[in-house]
């Protein structure tokens, strides 16, 4: 699973204790999440792409996420070299 968080966050100038903050846990959640180290359950995934949708509308950005866009389930390079 590839996730595009941190990418996301950059891209929104957002930090992770800002969105750990407005989601109400932990800034080791979000970043063990953005460094895929852990998958969020679908609650928490849902809750993180309506605050990243928000913060894209409220800088004007057309861009709208879903949770498949920001954790894709494509395996990545890595994922496909420490299965060998």
């Amino acid at each position: 699973m590839i996730c595009y968080l941190k990418a996301i966050l950059v891209m929104l100038d957002m930090s992770q204790q800002e969105l750990a903050d407005t989601l109400g846990v932990s800034r080791n959640t979000i970043t063990s999440l953005a460094r895929n180290k852990s998958v969020p359950n679908l609650v928490l995934a849902y809750d993180i792409v309506d605050v990243l949708n928000a913060r894209a509308a409220e800088q004007g950005l057309q861009k709208q996420w879903t949770v498949e866009q920001i954790w894709d389930r494509k395996k990545s390079q890595l994922d496909m070299q420490n299965q060998s």
